[in-house]
């Protein structure tokens, strides 16, 4: 991709990523505030038509207040006759009276219970309505309608308190006051109780509507005619004081709230249905603020890419272009020669500077390059010698110390008693106690000695393959000039344990077990010595890595072919690796060992790599272990012989 192309995306990224931050904190941070208030608003609205609604029981209060203050209300409940005066009853307690005071209920009672009137009428028809909770002649004391008798500390009758609220009737919820019936002048004993009532009919509830400019909902807590999409807000609305609020759709919130009966308890649910001017405005003004941000970047786009290709974008196409073409040709006598007062035009002078220079320099970098590379590999094959020095030291002196500690000094013993005893061998054999011994005792040694000429015939096997691994180190060294593979068949697994037995001599007692899961992979053809250099290295490491975690882990080498690959998996449960050296442990003298040089596995990735395959780490992070996988290609013709 050009230059040109790389910054006009990278403006174009600029201006698309501005405006989408832009448009993210509109919708993180402003448009949440215009919800908020979209939500205050609502709950406002709720509690305007909660209050309007609590003020038709306000209102019927006062239609009570004013009626039980009459003294025709008195005399007629001290009158024994139920009917009398006709004429009061009848301009006072008609169905007229009902209509223009807008109440569905009227219920006089005297203070033993007994009903003097009582109706209970719908207004528009004027039809009798029932309600089996007033339906009888005579009340009790402790019915929840009637005004209570109360007395002072020193037993002087009070005037009872009136009793307003909502109450739950068969036909419908009603706003109801209760007030004690008492003489015009409010002097003396009450005579009874005035009980009024206005339904919350359909009316009244559009009346409340019409009041607050919302649409308006109620319903009986036990009602079965509850929608379900609001009977599922009725756990939230019953079990907080505050109204709760539901989106309906981008048009309307439905805010909800309840209302206590006169026993202080929920009775109703009330909805009210919100419109979201806000929220609509809210959205609006995001998206003309998208707009604007997303026509002025473009501008700004446009400008930028003009100034920039004349100002950088040309002059640097023109540097690139002689680059290129001096690198092409390795021509170094070719100047730019550009006349620029600005920083493109000292850049062009120190490049023709820099061609000067750059052809003294070129030898003497070829020659660094190759001291480098050579002192690198001798490094590493000194680094790997090292590890098999190891090895054979231990061997050589295990083999010192069994040539100590050999049964031949017994063995002479016997041959001693054997020349002094002569001609009495038999004798001394078959008749001495001390004789029968010498069968025994011999076969004894010649068991000792044979144990010992086995653990050395081993140890002797596993110095000369030390020896061997390291001539074959050694001449590495001395192949600087170009790589060379020997690849032959070889015992996988074998040598799986050789590397592992020289890794835990290297190590020494702190050495970790070592577990193998070799599948069957016939006898592959591999550099063995190579295969050795890295699985040592490899298993060294992983043990050094369990003895700094505290010891107590194991080492788990596992190899498998996957398809034409041979892929074995060094896997330890060490100090492990952190994500960002999973890369850098194979850098040249990069390390995290204390006393560590960083040569191993940089040598042994390497080696990988001149068998043509790869090494790589993998690990969860510090203090998980870590698994180190070596792919190796086969060649195939092996494979099918």
């Amino acid at each position: 991709m050009s230059l040109r192309a790389r910054i006009a995306l990278i403006l174009a990224a600029v201006v698309v990523g501005y405006a989408l931050v832009d448009q993210a904190l509109q919708h993180t941070l402003v448009l949440p505030r215009f919800a908020q208030l979209e939500l205050d608003s609502a709950r406002a609205e709720i509690e305007r038509v909660r209050a309007a609604l609590l003020d038709e029981v306000e209102r019927v209060d006062d239609h009570a207040r004013r009626m039980a203050s009459s003294d025709e209300l008195c005399r007629f409940v001290e009158s024994a006759e139920q009917s009398v005066p006709a004429s009061f009853v009848e301009s006072n307690l008609g169905l007229g009276s009902f209509r223009s005071a807008g109440l569905n209920l009227i219920y006089v009672v005297a203070r033993d219970g007994a009903v003097r009137f009582g109706d209970f009428r719908e207004l528009s028809d004027g039809s009798k309505l029932r309600w089996r909770d007033v339906e009888m002649q005579r009340f009790a004391a402790s019915h929840s309608l009637l005004v209570k008798p109360r007395r002072s500390a020193e037993g002087a009758e009070l005037t009872p308190l009136n009793v307003q609220g909502l109450v739950l009737t068969d036909v419908g919820p009603m706003a109801t006051s209760s007030r004690p019936i008492l003489a015009s002048d409010g002097l003396g004993a009450w005579y009874g109780t005035l009980v009024v009532g206005r339904l919350l009919s359909g009316d009244v509830v559009e009346r409340v509507a019409r009041q607050t400019k919302t649409r308006v909902s109620l319903w009986s807590l036990e009602s079965e005619e509850i929608p379900a999409e609001d009977r599922a807000q009725l756990d939230a609305v019953t079990s907080s004081s505050e109204p709760a609020v539901v989106e309906r759709s981008d048009e309307w919130l439905a805010a909800y709230t309840t209302l206590n009966d006169a026993r202080d308890i929920p009775a109703l649910l009330v909805r009210a249905d919100v419109p979201r001017p806000i929220s609509r405005s809210g959205a609006e003004a995001a998206r003309y603020a998208f707009i604007s941000t997303a026509t002025s970047g473009f501008l700004l786009l446009l400008v930028l890419l003009y100034v920039l290709r004349r100002s950088v974008i040309d002059p640097i196409t023109l540097l690139t272009r002689h680059a290129v073409e001096i690198g092409a040709s390795d021509d170094y006598s070719r100047r730019l020669n550009v006349q620029r007062d600005d920083e493109l035009g000292a850049l062009a002078r120190e490049f023709d500077g820099m061609l000067e220079k750059l052809e003294r320099s070129h030898a003497a970098m070829v020659r660094a390059a190759r001291d480098a590379g050579m002192s690198e590999i001798a490094t590493g094959i000194l680094h790997n010698i090292g590890n098999v020095l190891n090895s054979v030291n231990v061997s050589a002196n295990l083999l010192t110390a069994r040539v100590h500690e050999s049964k031949l000094a017994k063995l002479e013993k016997l041959r001693e008693l054997v020349e002094s005893k002569g001609e009495r061998l038999g004798e001394f054999i078959s008749a001495d106690p001390k004789g029968k011994h010498v069968a025994p005792f011999l076969g004894e040694v010649t068991r000792a000695l044979r144990t010992e000429h086995d653990e050395r015939a081993k140890e002797l096997q596993s110095l000369s393959e030390g020896i061997e691994h390291m001539r074959a180190l050694v001449a590495a060294q001395q192949e600087l000039a170009g790589t060379t593979e020997v690849r032959e068949a070889i015992d996988l697994r074998a040598q799986l344990a050789l590397a592992a037995d020289i890794a835990a001599r290297a190590v020494g007692p702190n050495a970790a077990r070592v577990e193998f899961d070799v599948a069957e992979v016939g006898r592959p053809r591999l550099d063995r010595h190579k295969l050795v250099q890295i699985v040592v290295n490899l298993v060294k490491n992983a043990s050094e890595s369990i003895a700094e975690h505290g010891g107590g882990g194991g080492i788990r080498v596992r190899a498998a072919l996957a398809g034409d690959v041979l892929r074995i998996e060094v896997r330890d449960e060490g100090v492990g690796i952190a994500a960002e050296n999973l890369t850098r442990v194979f850098h040249h003298g990069f390390t995290t060992k204390r006393g560590g040089h960083g040569f191993g596995l940089h040598s042994s990735a390497n080696a990988a790599v001149e068998m043509g395959g790869r090494l790589s780490a993998q690990s969860e992070g510090p203090g998980r272990g870590a698994t180190f996988v070596l792919e190796l290609p086969l060649e195939r013709r092996a494979q099918a012989a």
